[in-house]
């Protein structure tokens, strides 16, 4: 049997079930059986929740097409007059609307409602209803707010760090040796040797995804490789590309891409990209599709130029990634971030107590103390010891340095903050990792990054 069969078979079992009743009227509507779409919508319409507004729109438009016009705008006229409809229901119901109005050859009163989506749906492009207009001989003349006119000015702008407004490069990250290396080699030499790599077709830019547990340094690492590059350096949050007004989260993806490109060499910074890219089965909000799909157009889009422009993401879930963003062209080279190693701590000690009072501290003791703490967490072991000493000397009035014996004191109540984070990563490093591509990950868990288990018990 066909889905529509046991679709009908278990709607007569069931006639009350409104999830059931969306699925068949749907897929009824999808087959272009209206009347049959009629049918099982109607005996629903006389008990209505208030969120049920659906249920209304559905019958609406399958009377719309089964020629049951009169029947339909009562309903159309009555919804457009309700209050906190979604975008997605307007979307749906003023284009039925107009329709309807168009061919009832009620011309001023379609053109009306063509104004109330403008106006309820900034941003929307008008251009396929004045198609519709145009099909019926009408050429409208819509009505706008100023305020709606004006939208473009909430669109966002973007300003670059420049090479000569930018101190922070490898010398300022903290151990991170074999990372650097490998970011000379992928990312940094293409940058200062280009002819070179033509040579061997291969050019600088693309993408590059930065993984790890949170607060590791991503985002001073990814600045610490556009001053090595002597680029100009874009730091992107998801709010400076995601806008309220339809259509305009698109526009502020090509700004971005237009404005970078002008200040090539160029690296774009984007954090916790998994909110932008983030897997389509995970995702609840559809409106960002149009987002995501400008996106990656302007990333390998075929008219696009992105020689000497870097992508750089980070996220601390690249397993929520949607693997379209790591496909070839795209974030398609992997670089796990890990806490940094015994060395690593020392050197982001050193850094952390530089320009405060210290004496006598042990660093090489206190990185070997503080394994599987990352960059953040250490940086907090320094601000958390500095203050113990500054509420003493307040009270004292007795100014000193920071000891081994502060430090120590304040060990004692700090953990580290990637273990949470390590217990995840262990899951898809040995269950989803067919590819491959978390064996960096693999590889540190079994150099102790992550405290074992027994029999699911700490």
């Amino acid at each position: 049997m066909d889905e529509l069969t046991l679709l009908k078979a278990a709607y007569n079992a069931t006639p009350d079930n409104r999830d059931l009743v969306r699925l068949y009227s749907t897929k009824l509507a999808e087959a272009g059986r209206w009347s049959e779409a009629c049918a099982v919508l109607e005996p629903l319409c006389s008990n209505l929740e208030d969120s049920e507004h659906w249920l209304l729109l559905d019958l609406a438009i399958a009377w719309l097409e089964s020629g049951r016009r009169d029947e339909a705008i009562p309903y159309l006229t009555t919804l457009a007059s309700a209050k906190d409809l979604p975008d997605a229901t307007l979307l749906k119901l003023y284009p039925a609307l107009i329709r309807a109005y168009l061919e009832d050859d009620r011309a001023e009163e379609a053109e009306d409602a063509l104004s109330e989506m403008l106006e309820k749906l900034p941003g929307y492009d008008p251009e396929p209803m004045l198609a519709l207009f145009e099909r019926h001989g009408i050429k409208p003349r819509i009505r706008l707010k100023q305020r709606n006119a004006d939208r473009l000015e909430e669109l966002s702008d973007f300003a670059p760090l420049l090479p000569g407004d930018r101190t922070i490069t490898f010398s300022d990250v903290g151990g991170m040796d074999d990372l650097k290396k490998t970011a000379r080699m992928k990312i940094i030499q293409p940058f200062k040797n280009p002819e070179l790599f033509k040579k061997y077709r291969a050019t600088a830019g693309g993408g590059i995804l930065l993984y790890g547990p949170p607060g590791c340094g991503k985002t001073w690492f990814a600045r610490a490789i556009a001053g090595e590059c002597q680029a100009a350096f874009f730091c992107i949050g998801l709010h400076d590309i995601l806008n309220m007004y339809v259509g305009n989260s698109e526009r502020n993806v090509f700004r971005l891409f237009d404005t970078v490109r002008k200040h090539r060499p160029a690296i774009i910074f984007i954090d916790e990209v998994d909110a932008l890219g983030r897997k389509r089965d995970l995702s609840r909000n559809a409106a960002i599709t149009g987002t995501i799909n400008a996106f990656l157009n302007q990333m390998d889009g075929a008219d696009t130029d992105n020689c000497d422009l870097l992508i750089i993401g980070a996220t601390n879930a690249p397993w929520d990634v949607d693997s379209a963003f790591k496909r070839p062209g795209r974030f398609d080279q992997l670089i796990f971030v890990p806490p940094p190693d015994q060395t690593g701590r020392e050197a982001v000690l050193k850094l952390a107590f530089k320009g405060r009072p210290h004496s006598g501290l042990d660093f090489a003791w206190l990185a070997e103390q503080t394994t599987q703490f990352s960059g953040a967490d250490l940086t907090a072991l320094a601000d958390t010891a500095a203050e113990r000493v500054l509420y003493e000397v307040l009270e004292t009035g007795v100014e000193r340095d920071i000891t081994m014996q502060d430090l120590k004191a304040v060990l004692a109540s700090v953990k580290p903050t990637t273990r949470e984070w390590a217990e995840t990563a262990k899951n898809y490093a040995e269950f989803a990792n067919e590819g491959g591509q978390y064996d960096e990950i693999k590889q540190w868990l079994s150099e102790g990054g992550a405290k074992k288990k027994t029999f699911g018990f700490l």
